[in-house]
């Protein structure tokens, strides 16, 4: 077993940062929807805090993509749009495609702990999948790719890719609810087990391939035809 590798000490997060983290999950969630105001002196006052972070945690969560200023309506929650998701999607298969290569390129240097990471985020999500908790269970798997990036140990892909997450969590609230059941998670979670056995076996082309696959359903399922639902 490889040794685990050094780690940065834990950082005392700032208050702007746990005031970001609030504003995103409820624009995430849909509490606030695209076009909603986040008036800084009322947010301020719902804190308790001076208006300093919350501006630091707008400004964070602009440059995240989910909120914009606008010179009319100030801060905004950003609409949702399927073209967004489009790109989002692509930034994101090239991130983790770099991601899996370097990964696999490491060899001994991924230790057992670190791949029983994305085991057990794999084995969440088949059990969430199964008793109907589809929110838990989508949560996991976006997590379970940001894992994988994060095992690349590049902190620009690691930084980059989660601001993705972020953008990718808002925009798919544009997709059509009744599109979601046609991509079935019996073949998503073999593209998944696929991407995780390539990484445990060092196998790079295997796992640029399962990882094709991957957002080539998740294409599908925001906009594409489905091949399972097309007509001869």
């Amino acid at each position: 077993m490889a040794q685990a590798r050094n780690v940065s000490p834990i950082k005392q997060r700032h208050l702007w940062e746990q005031i970001a983290d609030e504003l995103r999950s409820s624009i995430l969630t849909g509490e606030r929807g695209p076009g909603t105001r986040l008036i800084t002196a009322e947010l301020a006052e719902r804190w308790g805090v001076s208006r300093g972070p919350i501006r630091e945690a707008l400004m964070a969560l602009e440059n995240e993509g989910i909120v914009v200023s606008t010179r009319r309506h100030g801060t905004v929650v950003g609409s949702t749009s399927i073209v967004d998701l489009e790109e989002v999607l692509s930034v994101r298969e090239a991130i983790e495609t770099f991601s899996a290569m370097d990964v696999c390129n490491l060899g001994e240097g991924v230790t057992q702990t670190e791949l029983r990471r994305l085991s057990d985020l794999l084995n969440k999500i088949d059990k969430e999948k199964d008793q109907g908790q589809l929110e838990a269970a989508r949560n996991h798997d976006l997590d379970f790719h940001q894992a994988l990036v994060d095992l690349a140990g590049n902190s620009r892909y690691t930084a980059i890719y989660r601001q993705m997450l972020s953008q990718n969590r808002h925009h798919v609230r544009a997709i059509d609810p009744s599109r979601w059941p046609l991509v079935g998670w019996k073949d998503m979670r073999a593209v998944h087990h696929a991407i995780f056995d390539a990484i445990v076996a060092g196998d790079a082309d295997a796992a640029t391939e399962a990882i094709a696959e991957h957002y080539r359903r998740a294409r599908w399922r925001a906009t594409e035809p489905f091949p399972e639902t097309k007509k001869a």
